[in-house]
């Protein structure tokens, strides 16, 4: 099958063209439920450029589904649930929620359930009937690289069918790239479209990660060879993706893009780019700050996105508070791959993993339990091991506030990186509704409904 590559201009008439280009609704019949699975990972206000599936290009695919005929129609996310954020939010911040009023489009949070309980290689999980039981599996992922997987592009969006316990569990196993693969054996994407208004290096968040204007979108009814061409485009060696070699493997394919046919835009080299993959703390956050002395270790495949970004976050409100320090030789573990070195360092075990799997009196270490930690207990961790205690008095609770206000849109938390989305590259009204009225969208929509019966 075909994958097309189409540059982004009006949306809906770049996924009409990319979508044609493949055939990509062959299989889709007028009264079949669809199901369009976005990556709406989290509804923190942080910039969610290649970070979240844009809103412009759902809209333009609802409209598309529209036109064909299709009554329908459900878009389904499970974000990480932190901070007091979940899926309803992010559906709000992203106005997936008035899309869904202007078109008739029922939305699920696939964090809720009911869900069917899978045997992934002797892992027990659970997977949302709702992406089980849709006649159409739409998946909308983002273009970006990953800490962890190299890539998450549409087989690794799937993983927000799961249930949150089972998201956990993924990365609990140290087999995250096995059951990305194992999933999508379960989980089958008829259509997968991916969004490229943006792409994110050394993702999957804003966080760490740095977002870059691309315009292009990627689509197929193969989803393996859409995330091949995805990966690819990124600059990373489709080979080297975990799940996709395995996959390759087990279907007698090659995880190479000289073995797919490409429709539309056919000058791979001049679309390729060569995003790293691999976040640097050190670099992305301490050192424009002007802080020294303090380390992350990469965590290798053991860590979750939600230990992750809360670590981050409470790091970004902890530096904003602590710039130019130098903290000596400190050292922060996560995950369950690290070994602490016994040489006297300043040490915090971070997330329950990294308790779990060593010992915080052996180690002279600060453990900070918790799946993920709570935010109040990992500033006072980094404010205990770090700072002296009138010091820790004066920035926990500020640190703690900003967050807060930031979560709800009453002050504007900003990181020195993110002045970069400031420029005319990056609009958030792709992040918005279309200006079309609710009356014209909902007269599409009765005449499309009448043509089908």
């Amino acid at each position: 099958m075909p994958v097309s590559i189409v540059k982004l201009a009006d949306p809906l008439e770049s996924v009409r063209r990319a979508v044609a280009l493949c055939d990509g609704f062959a299989g889709l019949k007028r009264h079949d439920r669809v199901l369009v699975k976005p990556n709406v990972s989290i509804g923190f206000r942080l910039p969610p450029y290649g970070m979240i599936t844009t809103t412009s290009i759902l809209e333009g695919l609802v409209q598309l589904l529209i036109e064909q005929g299709c009554s329908d129609i459900s878009i389904a996310e499970g974000s990480i649930e932190i901070l007091g954020f979940d899926t309803q939010k992010g559906y709000a911040r992203t106005q997936i929620d008035e899309l869904a009023k202007r078109y008739g489009v029922r939305l699920v949070d696939l964090n809720r359930g009911p869900f069917q309980k899978v045997d992934l290689g002797g892992v027990k999980v659970q997977i949302a009937k709702a992406a089980l039981e849709t006649d159409f599996l739409i998946n909308v992922p983002t273009l970006k690289t990953h800490g962890l997987t190299r890539v998450s592009l549409g087989f690794k969006n799937l993983k927000g069918c799961l249930s949150p316990a089972s998201k956990t569990k993924f990365h609990g196993t140290n087999r995250l790239n096995h059951l990305i693969y194992l999933l999508n054996e379960v989980v089958k994407s008829d259509l997968t479209v991916i969004d490229g208004t943006y792409m994110l290096e050394m993702g999957p968040d804003t966080v760490l990660g740095t977002a870059y204007r691309k315009d292009l979108v990627i689509v197929s009814q193969d989803g393996f060879a859409c995330d091949v061409v995805g990966a690819t485009i990124l600059g990373i060696d489709p080979s080297e993706v975990g799940y996709l070699r395995e996959f390759a493997e087990a279907h007698g394919q090659t995880p190479s893009i000289d073995a797919i046919e490409i429709e539309g835009e056919k000058g791979i080299d001049a679309l390729r780019e060569n995003l790293r993959w691999k976040p640097d703390v050190a670099e992305e956050l301490l050192t424009p700050a002007g802080v020294t002395g303090l380390s992350i270790p990469h965590p290798g495949e053991s860590l979750c996105s939600r230990c992750y970004v809360m670590l981050c976050l409470a790091l970004a409100a902890f530096i904003n508070e602590n710039p130019n320090r130098d903290f000596g030789d400190a050292v922060i573990y996560c995950g369950k791959d690290l070994q602490p070195e016994k040489h006297g360092r300043r040490t915090i075990l971070y997330g329950n993993c990294a308790v779990k799997n060593h010992s915080a009196e052996q180690y002279e270490s600060k453990a900070v339990r918790g799946c993920p930690p709570k935010l109040p207990n990992t500033l006072f961790a980094l404010c205990s091991v770090l700072l002296s205690r009138p010091q820790a008095l004066r920035v926990m609770p500020v640190g703690l506030l900003k967050l807060a206000a930031a979560g709800i849109g009453v002050y504007d938390y900003a990181l020195p990186k993110w002045r970069r989305y400031k420029s005319d590259m990056f609009d958030m009204k792709h992040f918005s509704l279309s200006r079309n009225s609710s009356r014209q969208a909902g007269s599409e929509l009765e005449e499309s409904l009448l043509q089908s019966q």
